[in-house]
């Protein structure tokens, strides 16, 4: 998540949360559904370690998390050699996608130590936000993940990992907003923002996505029903890639969708 905000708010609900008074007693609402229980640990972890300058794992990293386990088979077959998130947040979604590469997610949470972790892929996490990429580090090698690049960057810019990501995931800022300045810098703002539609960092990754999956890869995008999943599905086949909807639900105030991209072997 690029770059994302507080608690466990709605995305649509962290501006009115920004806005309110420093002083009060602000009391954050659970998400809608509870997480995957494979992950209840790494996600109670993930939480503690976020603070208020980085988005916690909330319903639309969970729904992602259920995506990651369904697919778990299809995934392991790939036998991946670097995976990618953009806009990491936690790093909650990569730690999730090592445990279930792994087969751990078909354990109880309880006992997920990340011990099998170190002989997982490569994994490069991006996000704008500096504290959001020290603390994707943290929780990764916590999690015994020890092929980690976490950087601070701005979508793909400057990776050089055309044609070679196995396996990419993005969570990114999808609410609709009419303020341009929410939009700019590393703070807390962008993790929400999302401009006209909610669509203007979607459409920035989209070349970007089609450019470093690998033949046979896959990758995974939130959004919300404003953001015309249909148009961004039909943006992504214009680059030569297959688009289906994964997942479609209701979450809280969100209708949220998971889409999932994936190219072909040549």
């Amino acid at each position: 998540v690029l770059a994302l905000g507080f608690g466990l708010l709605p995305r649509r609900a962290c501006s009115a949360w920004m806005s309110s008074d420093a002083s009060s007693t602000i009391v954050d609402p659970e998400p809608a559904c509870p997480p995957p229980l494979w992950a209840a640990r790494l996600v109670a972890t993930a939480r503690a370690r976020a603070g208020r300058t980085v988005y916690p794992p909330s319903d639309d990293t969970f729904l992602l998390l259920e995506v990651l386990a369904e697919d778990a088979v299809h995934l392991s077959a790939l036998a991946p050699q670097l995976c990618l998130e953009v806009g990491c947040g936690t790093g909650t979604l990569l730690a999730g996608l090592l445990l279930v590469l792994g087969g751990l997610h078909a354990q109880d949470g309880n006992n997920n130590d990340g011990s099998s972790l170190a002989a997982m892929p490569m994994v490069v996490a991006v996000d704008k936000n500096p504290d959001a990429v020290a603390c994707t580090r943290a929780l990764l090698e916590e999690q015994g993940a020890s092929n980690v690049h976490a950087i601070q960057s701005s979508l793909t810019s400057g990776l050089r990992l055309e044609g070679r990501v196995d396996i990419g995931l993005c969570n990114p800022p999808y609410v609709p907003t009419d303020d341009p300045e929410e939009m700019q810098g590393c703070g807390i703002e962008v993790s929400w923002a999302g401009g006209d539609r909610g669509r203007e960092v979607i459409d920035q990754l989209l070349p970007c996505i089609a450019g470093v999956i690998a033949p046979g890869g896959y990758f995974y995008l939130v959004c919300m029903a404003e953001n015309k999943p249909d148009e961004i599905m039909a943006a992504v086949r214009g680059h030569g890639l297959f688009a289906e909807v994964a997942r479609r639900e209701q979450r809280g105030i969100e209708e949220l969708f998971i889409l999932r991209f994936h190219r072909n072997c040549k």
